[in-house]
């Protein structure tokens, strides 16, 4: 058994007292990235116009450009993910579910894709957003208007697929408008990548219907979860994330995100975040104690200013090992329960938390 892994916060972390608004485009008039930490929606990702040392080889729009989407959705039955993957020279999708009570997954399933083609992530993380895969039998989409209305998540899967006679449909509204700003982040890439750019919303109410084989789960009143990401990434890749959300005492929605290893090589830009009703409010740096070997085992998460500690607890790991010739690598993301304490605005908060934590480090 290996020990423990403590990933800690760079030496130079600082907490920020404010996020300025996001700007319009991702690249300035002179092609530079405008590297930082916003609060807003950025209207589209565009990265044609980088220029100088940032500009992309021709190479790299074919092989370093990556785009995904992913959705969580959590109620007090159930918590259920899905994501796409366009890789460019390929293509991916995932999907599973936990019921909260059994404390057990109920469904899991993983999908490879043609890129462009079966799995499908456009420019546009908000208004305008489009992710989908289609593949015999599934059909997993997130859309959202040009207007103010919420995401659609809507996933179905075939009888056939799901092994019971009454597969799998989900139907689900995310909405934005009765939360707080979005969260985006630019961030420098490392090792030969570019440049990375990030726009989460945790905490989103929810309104919606899951149905699994013979189980029906209303996510009426639930919380969810929304992360776009597109960037020009290095060959190897790592990171460790936290999603994590509930309410406190009052009512009030609480969404927590945390991430350490990734969109963190630049001092001031970090998408690690807190949203406590229609609040967003910047956290210093992650810190994560966790068994490599052993991710069934509880982790622990702190930020560096104190604000956030969370003890975890997982009921189910959802992994995804790659020994391919071009592609290699693991992903894991155990679900489960935190027990957070909360420190904000000089009160603290003690409540149990339901999402996901992650391992990631691909060659890709």
């Amino acid at each position: 058994m290996d020990e423990p892994v403590t990933v800690k916060a760079p030496e130079d972390s600082k907490s920020q007292s404010a996020l300025t608004s996001v700007p319009n485009s991702v690249v300035d008039r002179d092609g530079h990235p405008r590297f930082g930490t916003y609060r807003g929606e950025l209207p589209a990702v565009k990265l044609d116009g980088l220029d100088g040392k940032h500009c992309p080889e021709w190479w790299h729009w074919g092989l370093r450009r990556k785009r995904w989407h992913y959705t969580i959705v959590v109620t007090d039955e159930v918590l259920v993910c899905q994501a796409v993957v366009d890789g460019c020279y390929f293509g991916q999708s995932f999907m599973y579910v936990v019921d909260l009570f059994e404390e057990r997954s109920v469904l899991t399933r993983r999908f490879l894709g043609i890129p462009d083609k079966q799995a499908r992530v456009n420019d546009r993380p908000a208004r305008g957003h489009h992710s989908s895969f289609r593949a015999p039998g599934v059909r997993f989409q997130t859309t959202r208007g040009e207007g103010l209305e919420p995401y659609r998540w809507s996933c179905s899967l075939h009888p056939l697929l799901q092994m019971h006679p009454r597969g799998l449909q989900l139907e689900a509204d995310l909405d934005p408008g009765k939360h707080g700003p979005a969260l985006t982040v630019i961030s420098p890439v490392d090792d030969a990548g570019i440049v990375n750019i990030t726009q989460k919303r945790t905490g989103v109410p929810v309104r919606g219907r899951l149905r699994v084989g013979s189980r029906s789960y209303r996510l009426d009143g639930g919380l969810g979860g929304l992360d776009y990401t597109q960037g020009i990434l290095a060959r190897r890749t790592c990171w460790r994330w936290v999603n994590a959300m509930g309410r406190l005492s009052d009512g009030r929605s609480v969404g927590i995100n945390l991430v350490a290893g990734f969109n963190d090589g630049l001092d001031g830009v970090s998408e690690n975040a807190i949203w406590i009703g229609d609040r967003l409010v910047p956290l210093d740096r992650a810190i994560f104690d966790y068994s490599p070997s052993n991710p069934d085992q509880p982790w622990t998460v702190r930020t560096a200013d104190g604000a956030v500690e969370l003890y975890f607890t997982p009921y189910y790991v959802f992994s995804d090992y790659h020994r391919w010739k071009v592609i290699h690598g693991h992903f894991i993301q155990p679900a489960g329960r935190f027990e957070a304490t909360i420190r904000v605005d000089g009160q603290r908060h003690d409540t149990t938390l339901y999402g996901v934590t992650e391992d990631q480090d691909i060659h890709w």
